[in-house]
């Protein structure tokens, strides 16, 4: 399944497509360095943000897996150490960084909330190791993972929306040790690991992330506040999924509002020929959409596209099925379409479009 292979040894080299030096494949923003054998998002001091970002666009709508190890040394302040790290998604460009204190170096930062300066990076999606609990917007600890995303600059607000988050981990975040993570993203399902255990999973939408190149740009950010803690990497791989295109034309404008993926409120079907139907049919919809047929004939389904989730936070990847999950009955003058999950339908999220013929 995996193309090209990226990988960062800090202090080294950076290999992709043949060698080529580390500091010519990486661009460094706000308080980001090189220090040592580490790439430093910020030093253990007060209200620094900074972000590392892989110069060249990422090919990832077809999933990729990474795996990065990092180390968080000298925690003071507030909270004995703050604010935490992210791996980030966006479709900004290589200079972009967020917001200090809670904005973790992608977001708003929480003095946004009360009138001061911040920044975020809009269109992105970014898995956030969180070392402060801010209790004002629910946090459940100061030793956390939540998935988080941005919307267009417009819709950018304080504090991001969550699509999942972890409980308190058992691994402590900052005890000054190296610790692997790894997150696999198998369209539409996100897994992040924690030193080899899974830790969370989630149905996540690239669709506001990934450019019309059909690439984003992949790193790391971080953020301090009042709470400060060296936020290092030590070292990255970055393993890229096969292209893929997709041609499904379903606007996306029409969503329920509760769901990671986006899921119609309605089935629709249109005729566009002669025993010719074009569908789109929600996840959460059983037998939720039809075309006549009183020949009782066969019907042949065509390009069809898209996915559909079903508990992936205990399921992972395997919560998640592709167009082979499509099926259909034909009674009373009609055959129907519905999609065959595990569980209540009802919960489902994510949608299929495709073309239905009557032979």
């Amino acid at each position: 399944m995996w193309g090209a292979l990226l990988s960062i040894l800090l202090g080294n080299a950076l290999a992709f497509a043949g060698e080529v030096s580390f500091a010519s494949g990486i661009d460094l923003a706000g308080s980001a360095r090189i220090e040592g054998d580490a790439l430093r998002l910020t030093g253990a001091e007060k209200h620094l943000a900074g972000a590392a970002w892989l110069r060249d666009k990422q090919t990832a709508a077809g999933g990729f897996e990474t795996e990065f190890t990092f180390r968080l040394t000298e925690p003071g302040g507030l909270g004995g150490g703050a604010d935490g790290f992210a791996f980030v998604l966006q479709n900004s460009g290589p200079e972009a960084v967020g917001g200090t204190g809670s904005g973790g170096g992608f977001a708003l930062g929480n003095d946004a909330a009360y009138g001061g300066p911040s920044e975020a990076i809009p269109q992105s999606i970014a898995v956030f190791f969180d070392t402060f609990r801010n209790q004002e917007i629910g946090d459940p600890s100061n030793n956390f993972v939540t998935v988080c995303t941005a919307g267009t600059p417009k819709e950018v607000r304080w504090p991001p929306p969550r699509l999942a988050s972890s409980k308190k981990l058992r691994v402590n975040l900052k005890d000054r040790k190296p610790h692997m993570a790894r997150i696999s993203f198998q369209p539409p399902a996100l897994t992040v690991y924690l030193d080899g255990k899974r830790v969370l999973a989630t149905a996540v939408d690239l669709a506001s992330v990934i450019g019309s190149d059909g690439g984003a740009w992949v790193g790391f950010t971080a953020s301090t506040g009042e709470g400060f803690e060296n936020h290092d990497i030590l070292s990255w791989s970055f393993t890229r999924g096969s292209d893929i295109s997709s041609n499904i034309s379903y606007l996306k404008s029409a969503c329920l509002p509760d769901r990671n993926l986006c899921t119609p409120e309605q089935a629709t079907v249109a005729q566009t020929g002669p025993g010719m139907f074009h569908i789109v049919l929600p996840g959460n919809l059983e037998w939720g959409a039809s075309i006549p047929n009183l020949g009782v004939r066969p019907v042949t389904i065509l390009n069809a596209h898209g996915n559909v989730c079903q508990d992936v936070a205990t399921r992972g990847a395997d919560g998640c099925a592709g167009p082979s999950a499509l099926i259909q009955r034909t009674r009373d003058g009609l055959t129907s379409f519905s999609i065959r999950v595990p569980g209540d339908a009802r919960t489902a999220e994510g949608y299929f479009e495709f073309d239905a013929r009557i032979q």
